[in-house]
C-alpha cells in the first residue's frame, strides 16, 4: 500500500553525508572529537555545563539512573501513559517502576498524581516532557524538594522547546539530570543516540565513566594499568553518530520553526470535527512539537481510523502506550488501570498525525479531509446507535 503522507521523515541531506564521509575517512569511529563537539553544542543550546553523549535515550535514562545509585528496594514514580522505556530502565535497575497518571490536557503527570502514589520508598520521579509539552516542572519540583526526592527529566520530545522561566534554577540543582532522544522520530535525529545533561561536575564525571564500562585515566598513584572504578555499561555514542548531530543541530531551529507552522495549520484545520480534541498542553508558547498527537472521543474505534487512513495512504499510529495495559506490567497492585484512568483512555484514543516538513497547509487539509470520512465510520461496535 502507497504511503503518501508518512508519520515522520527526518530531515537529512547533503550537510549529513559529507560529515559521515569525513568520520570514515579519519579512521576514528568511536567517541572522539566530533562526541566531544555534539556534546558541547548541546550543552551550549540548554544553558547547562555537562552533557554526555551515548547510545540511546533509552541509555540515557539508565546511565541517569544509575549514578543516582537507583536500586533495589527503591521507587519511582513514572508517567502512566507514554513509552515503556522510562519504566524499563527502572526495573533493569532493579527498582520499583510505579506509574501515575496523566493529565488529558498535556499526557504528562502532575503533583497531584505523583503525591498520590508516593510511599515511603520513593526516591524520586522520571518526569516525561510528552511530544515535546512542558510537564508542570515548578509544582512538580516543589513537591520534589519536600519529600527530599530528585527528578529526572526525560526530555527526549522537548529539545528545541523554549526554556521555561524556572528551568535554570531547577537544572542547577545538585542531583536533577535531563535526559534526551535522537531517535529517528525526535525533532534532531543521530540515527540513534541520548545524551544526560547535569549542572553537577561530579554525576558528570560518575555518568561519563559509567557509560564506558567503569573505566577512567589513572589517577595519580595508582598502577598503571588500574583504570577500571565501577561496573558500567558500553553505551558511547559513535562518530558516525555525532557526526549527524552535529549539522542537526545548525538545522534546529528551521526544524522547530517548520514544525510549529505544521501544528498551526492541524490547528485551524480540525477546529471543524467535533470530535477530535486538540491537547490544551500545545497551546502554550514556543513548544518544539515532536509529534502531533490529538485526543479522539471515547466512543470512536481509533483503531478502525487508523486502518482507513492507511488505505487512503496516510499513516498514522496510536499516542503512546498505557503501562499498566502492558504484559510487562499487567497485575501489579501498584499498576492497576482502575487506579489509572487518563492513562488508559488515552491509549484507546489518541491519534498521532503526519508531520513531515514537506508537507504544505493543503496536505495538512488533504489529511483532515481524510480524517473527518474515517472518523465518520469509525465508532466502536458495541456503541453504534440504530438507525
Amino acid at each position: 500500500m502507497t504511503v503518501t503522507y508518512p508519520l515522520h521523515r527526518p530531515e537529512l541531506g547533503f550537510e549529513e553525508a559529507a560529515a559521515l564521509a569525513e568520520v570514515l575517512a579519519s579512521g576514528q569511529l568511536v567517541q572522539g572529537p566530533r562526541v566531544a563537539a555534539f556534546e558541547a553544542a548541546v550543552a551550549q543550546r540548554l544553558a547547562l555545563p555537562s552533557a554526555v553523549a551515548c547510545s540511546s535515550g533509552t541509555a540515557a535514562l539508565h546511565l541517569a539512573l544509575a549514578a543516582l545509585d537507583v536500586g533495589p528496594g527503591d521507587e519511582v514514580i513514572v508517567p502512566a501513559f507514554g513509552f515503556p522505556a522510562t519504566a524499563n530502565v527502572v526495573e533493569l535497575c532493579g527498582a520499583r517502576a510505579v506509574p501515575a497518571d496523566v493529565d488529558l490536557d498535556t499526557f504528562a503527570l502532575t503533583a497531584e498524581s505523583v503525591a498520590a502514589v508516593a510511599t515511603e520508598r520513593t526516591r524520586g520521579a522520571l518526569v516525561v516532557h510528552p511530544f515535546g509539552i512542558p510537564a508542570p516542572m515548578a509544582a512538580l519540583s516543589a513537591l520534589a524538594q519536600a519529600r527530599g526526592w530528585w527528578l529526572v527529566e526525560d526530555a527526549a520530545c522537548a529539545l528545541g522547546t523554549a526554556p521555561r522561566d524556572d528551568d535554570a534554577a531547577r537544572w542547577a540543582s545538585g542531583d536533577h539530570l535531563v535526559c534526551l532522544s535522537f531517535h529517528p522520530r525526535k525533532t534532531l535525529t543521530t540515527a540513534e543516540g541520548g545524551m544526560v545533561l547535569t549542572a553537577d561536575p561530579a554525576l558528570a564525571t560518575r555518568l561519563r565513566r559509567l557509560r564506558n564500562h567503569g573505566m577512567d585515566d589513572p589517577a595519580p598513584g595508582d598502577g598503571r594499568w588500574e583504570r577500571f572504578h565501577a561496573v558500567g555499561f558500553n553505551y558511547r555514542m559513535s562518530e558516525l553518530h555525532a557526526a549527524l548531530g552535529q549539522v542537526q543541530m545548525t538545522r534546529l531551529d528551521a526544524i522547530v520553526a517548520g514544525r510549529a507552522s505544521l501544528a498551526a495549520w492541524y490547528r485551524d484545520a480540525l477546529a471543524a470535527l467535533p470530535r477530535v480534541s486538540w491537547p490544551a498542553g500545545y497551546l502554550q508558547p514556543d513548544l518544539a512539537f515532536q509529534s502531533l498527537v490529538v485526543l479522539l472521543d471515547p466512543e470512536i474505534d481509533r483503531d478502525q481510523v487508523i486502518d482507513r487512513l492507511a488505505g487512503r495512504g496516510v499513516q498514522t499510529t496510536l499516542g503512546g502506550y498505557a503501562l499498566a495495559l502492558q504484559p510487562a506490567y499487567r497485575g501489579r497492585p501498584d499498576a492497576d488501570p482502575a487506579r489509572l484512568p487518563n492513562a488508559s483512555r488515552a491509549q484507546a484514543s489518541t491519534l498521532t498525525l503526519p508531520a513531515t516538513l514537506a508537507m504544505t497547509q493543503a496536505d495538512v487539509e488533504v489529511v483532515v479531509d481524510a480524517l473527518a470520512d474515517a472518523l465518520a465510520d469509525a465508532q466502536a461496535p458495541a456503541r453504534r446507535s440504530t438507525p
